[in-house]
């Protein structure tokens, strides 16, 4: 079979540093191939290399062949010729990828109006409905905000795929969505026959969908197999991969006193808008709650009103007089990356909850910052790097560090997981072990079957059609 995608020895370098060093793999019509490894293996980088989106600052060497044309080397009118109609991409951050002031149907839309090509509102709506999109003629008029992270990842892979290009690179493209969805979305991926350079870190997924995997480690692919014989593979980065989605759960003792306490609580925007029907939770010192569901179906939601950030329409939320305190209930965002300051140095980020509660001097927030990176495994970061300096997961530690910081006694994790690779994955559920083993509530909205069952949690199921119910939560 003759490749679609061909490269050869290639290699991207900043400064010194050398971040994917001579990858070579090929991809044939309608294959799936997956680059799996851990964060800061250069997965993402190879993606912005073959989608012309790379850092100008880049020096990049080797080929990468696509329908007569080095990808290394095309020019602005190349890539003006190839993207969308021979080369989709579907990004790992859907909100960046977005224009806040505009409605979604317009991102949709600007697939074909790149292309000085026009397109109905018809075509726009069955393609979204295509990924699942329920409600598709309201929804599509909301701006991005107003959508979940797996819903807007939905409505960027129709984009993506709007012209059925003969290969889409797809970086983390079902990261916010259910296992159902997330296997859906493939499914519809594949059945449109493009060949798909698939970047993952959901090891299940790549196996029930890929052909072959490529595995990196330190920007260079160590073992190539296929996807039903990943188990079989030898090289020990692959190993580790394998061995940190091992489930132990560890015997806790029981919860202590209940810190909080919601009764049938609502949220909505608007008449036509709801964003969440009745849900009861309870949750105790120590103890794990999980909240499931698809997505839109209102677990940021529910977050947001148990940390306070907004207020039910209906419903009583009853916290504990200790709570009350600043600090006490820490939330931790979806988009770590975000929910940093991109102008703060990351010490500043770690402890600016804990100076919010009491003066600190420069100096003595500076080690509090060092010790509170070394305490989630960080401590070899420069604590004056910006967040754009940090790799997903990074952040994603850094942004616990910072909740620890304020000595909480809820932690509220919005999808703590998302996009991160195994091994960092595994980082973070062991940060919220060790939380939990120090009397600390844990509640946590995820997709992430794994993790709720590494957490021991009680789950709280979410549904769109509007009931909430309490069930222990199920191995996977």
């Amino acid at each position: 079979m003759n490749a679609l995608l061909d490269v050869q020895d290639l290699t991207v370098a900043y400064g010194a540093d050398t971040v994917v060093d001579r990858v070579s793999f090929a991809i044939g019509p309608g294959e799936c191939v997956a680059l799996v490894g851990a964060s800061g293996s250069g997965k993402t980088t190879i993606a912005r290399v073959l989608t012309g989106m790379h850092d100008t600052s880049a020096r990049v060497a080797g080929r990468a062949m696509f329908d007569g044309t080095d990808l290394v080397t095309a020019d602005g009118s190349h890539w003006r010729a190839l993207r969308g109609a021979g080369i989709g991409y579907v990004a790992q951050d859907p909100f960046a990828a977005c224009d806040p002031l505009r409605q979604v149907q317009d991102h949709v839309a600007e697939a074909w109006r790149a292309r000085g090509l026009r397109v109905d509102q018809t075509t726009i709506l069955d393609r979204l409905s295509a990924v699942g999109i329920a409600e598709p003629g309201r929804q599509s008029r909301l701006a991005p905000h107003c959508w979940s992270g797996g819903m807007l990842q939905r409505a960027s892979i129709a984009a993506a795929s709007a012209h059925r290009p003969p290969l889409i690179v797809a970086d983390e493209p079902t990261s916010a969505l259910d296992t159902d969805r997330a296997d859906g979305v493939l499914s519809t991926l594949r059945d449109s026959g493009s060949a798909i350079l698939l970047i993952s870190h959901d090891l299940g997924l790549v196996r029930r969908h890929a052909d072959r995997i490529a595995v990196l480690d330190n920007g260079r692919i160590v073992e190539t197999c296929a996807a039903n014989r990943l188990d079989g593979a030898g090289h020990p980065a692959t190993r580790a991969l394998l061995r940190s989605q091992d489930v132990a759960v560890p015997n806790r003792r029981s919860p202590g006193h209940t810190l909080l306490s919601a009764r049938d609580v609502t949220r909505s925007y608007g008449p036509d808008r709801p964003a969440l029907h009745p849900v009861s939770v309870e949750i105790g010192k120590g103890a794990a709650v999980g909240v499931i569901g698809p997505s839109g179906a209102g677990k940021s939601t529910l977050l947001r009103l148990l940390a306070g950030i907004e207020t039910p329409d209906s419903g009583a939320i009853d916290r504990h007089p200790d709570l009350s305190r600043p600090g006490a209930i820490m939330p931790i965002f979806q988009n770590a990356s975000a929910s940093l300051d991109a102008r703060w140095p990351v010490w500043r980020s770690v402890t600016e909850p804990a100076a919010a509660r009491r003066r600190l001097p420069r100096k003595v927030r500076r080690e509090l910052a060092r010790e509170m990176l070394a305490r989630v495994g960080l401590d070899g970061i420069d604590p004056d790097a910006r967040p754009q300096e940090l790799s997903t997961g990074q952040c994603q530690r850094v942004a616990i560090a910072r909740a620890l910081s304020a000595e909480p006694l809820l932690l509220v994790a919005d999808e703590p997981t998302s996009a991160l690779d195994t091994l960092s994955r595994r980082r973070i559920a062991d940060l919220l072990l060790e939380a939990l083993e120090q009397g600390i509530g844990v509640i946590v909205a995820t997709h992430d079957t794994w993790l709720s069952a590494v957490l021991g949690c009680t789950e709280v199921r979410v549904r769109a059609q509007g009931v909430g119910l309490t069930e222990p939560m199920r191995r996977p």
